[in-house]
């Protein structure tokens, strides 16, 4: 019997990756299904906030929702700390890509069983996962139909301007600081060899650029973490791309971690998510 949630463990080539597939109501009844695939963003994992509780926003557009965690994001499971620290320390944009991709195939390989449509795919990301999507169906828009980007770096580099590269070098690993679990994260300079091995294939404005799929961006107007005039020359750079700015919205749309259930979303993510259903669903 296919339920409505369903969990899986997958593998990628960096390991295994846990996957939740959430169907619309009576999915025996309607279908095939369009798809939301949900990319999380750096230091982010599957059941932050208000990820698990994105199907249920979804399911009255009878889409169905695929949350994921990266094979190197450190977190197991439904866990909501890095428990592996030193996956987390090699997690590589390279890495990620490669996930994305394993998930892809998987959708492929499910879809006739769970009554999804695998020609209507849309990828949203929120943050480095916004620059994930954007990349992803670049290089690989067979899997891609739609990409949705919610508050989007502007380059992976930007996440580590804060670090002297010499000195990350030398040290093979530097740490960044996660204030919700007070862990202090390694970093493996293999990070920053990676995007320089990359820096023209994982530039994400000249991605955005060449990318042949319909993008929507949208930006909190108070991202704190990401500025809102960042995301404004992807809009520029992709011809057929649609951008809208969130009052009063921060990086993650005034939600926090952990949330209870749709009836606490904000109603800054409320203009998200209707913006994004609406993109979805136009022809």
């Amino acid at each position: 019997m296919v339920e409505n949630h369903n969990s899986f463990q997958i593998e990628a080539i960096d390991g295994q990756m846990a996957v939740d597939l959430f169907l619309p109501p009576s999915p025996e009844a309607d279908g095939p299904f369009p798809v939301l695939i949900y990319c999380h963003g750096f230091k982010g994992f599957k059941n932050w906030g208000y990820a698990p509780f994105l199907h249920e926003y979804f399911a009255a557009g009878n889409v169905a929702v695929i949350t994921f965690n990266y094979a190197r994001n450190g977190v197991a499971g439904d866990e909501d700390v890095v428990s592996d620290i030193q996956k987390f320390a090699l997690n590589t944009v390279t890495s990620e890509l490669n996930s994305m991709k394993a998930v892809a195939e998987w959708l492929k390989e499910v879809a006739q069983q769970y009554n999804l449509d695998r020609e209507h795919v849309t990828w949203l990301g929120h943050s480095r996962g916004g620059a994930n999507v954007i990349v992803f169906a670049n290089l690989y828009p067979n899997f891609v139909e739609k990409v949705i980007a919610w508050n989007p770096i502007p380059s992976y580099q930007s996440l580590f301007a804060q670090f002297d590269k010499a000195e990350w070098k030398a040290e093979k690993e530097l740490f960044t600081f996660n204030s919700r679990t007070g862990q202090r994260l390694p970093l493996r300079y293999t990070i920053w060899e990676d995007l320089v091995a990359h820096e023209e294939e994982y530039d994400v404005l000249e991605n955005a650029r060449a990318l042949g799929r319909p993008l929507l961006i949208v930006h909190g107007e108070n991202d704190e973490v990401v500025p809102v005039a960042t995301s404004e020359p992807m809009y520029e750079a992709c011809l057929h791309s649609l951008r809208m700015t969130v009052p009063g919205a921060s990086h993650t749309f005034n939600m926090q971690h952990p949330c209870q259930g749709i009836e606490a979303f904000s109603k800054e993510l409320w203009v998200a998510l209707d913006n994004s259903l609406s993109f979805i669903e136009e022809i």
